[in-house]
Formats: structure tokens, C-alpha cells, sequence
């Protein structure tokens, strides 16, 4: 059974105001929103352990989003890595900086792709529990998304 949560953020208030405007000049109304769906992250039983949660986000504003870092109280560190595999087949793990994504996109976290390494579990994270993400924006806003645990 697949969970779909859904945060929602948003952005802009001139850019709302903005799309409200054109719609009175005939023009179309413009998404003004960022959303987090889909958020899980892989069962660790044990306090202490390292595992990895994915996040599907949606970027509906005219702006480029920029994630600086995340965090959440359910592990002492949150990282942002992207793996990826050489021509000769090799897989490889890089950790990143930040995370872009550009206006009236779609970025989704996978395994074998972009996922946030949650290092330090204060706790078992077992099946069916829910956790707490936290993603600091460039700009300075932060917004939090749940995430549920998954075997």
C-alpha cells in the first residue's frame, strides 16, 4: 500500500497577486505552489543506524527552489546524496550541497538516484511510524514534510 503525503508551501505572495492579475487581463493564472509528496524512508530498527528517506517535490512557482540542507529531530544528521553509476557499472555515492529545483518542475528522490542519508536515528524507526523532515530554503523559509517508515 503506497502513501501519498503531500505538504504544501506557499511562495510568493507578489506572485500570486501577480497571476490574479493577469487572470483579469486574459492571461493564464500561474502555479504559486512547492509541494513534498510521496515522503518515506527505510525502516531502521535500532537507535543509531544510518538510513535513507526519498521525497518526490513539485515545484509549481515561477521560482527556482533551492533546499540548502535538511534536518530532523529523528537523526542527529540529515544529508543530501545523489548516487549514480559509471560506464563500467560501478555505483557511486557523492553527497551534494543543495538541491535544485527549477520553476514548473519535478524532482523525485529513488534509490539509485537523489535521497537524504539520515545518520544517527534517535530512535528505532520501525514500519508504519511516521518521522519529521525539515528542509531549509535559500531564501530563508523552512518547511517541514512527514514521512512514513517503510520496510
Amino acid at each position: 500500500m503506497k502513501f501519498a503525503l503531500t505538504s504544501r508551501l506557499t511562495l510568493g505572495l507578489v506572485a500570486l497577486a501577480s497571476a490574479l492579475a493577469g487572470c483579469h487581463r486574459g492571461t493564464h493564472q500561474q502555479a504559486t505552489t512547492f509541494e513534498m509528496e510521496d515522503a518515506w524512508v527505510r525502516a531502521a530498527p535500532d537507535s543509531g543506524s544510518t538510513t535513507a528517506a526519498y521525497i518526490r517535490f513539485v515545484n509549481g512557482t515561477a521560482d527556482t527552489v533551492v533546499v540548502s540542507h535538511f534536518s530532523s529531530e529523528d537523526a542527529r544528521v540529515v544529508e543530501l546524496h545523489e548516487s549514480s553509476t559509471d560506464s563500467v557499472g560501478e555505483s557511486h555515492m557523492a553527497m551534494r550541497d543543495s538541491l535544485v529545483i527549477a520553476p514548473a518542475h519535478t524532482l523525485v528522490m529513488r534509490p539509485g538516484g537523489y535521497h537524504l542519508m539520515l545518520i544517527g536515528t534517535t530512535h528505532g524507526l520501525t514500519p508504519g511510524k511516521m518521522i519529521r523532515v525539515v528542509m531549509h530554503l535559500s531564501n530563508g523559509a523552512i518547511v517541514a514534510t512527514s514521512a512514513r517508515v517503510q520496510p
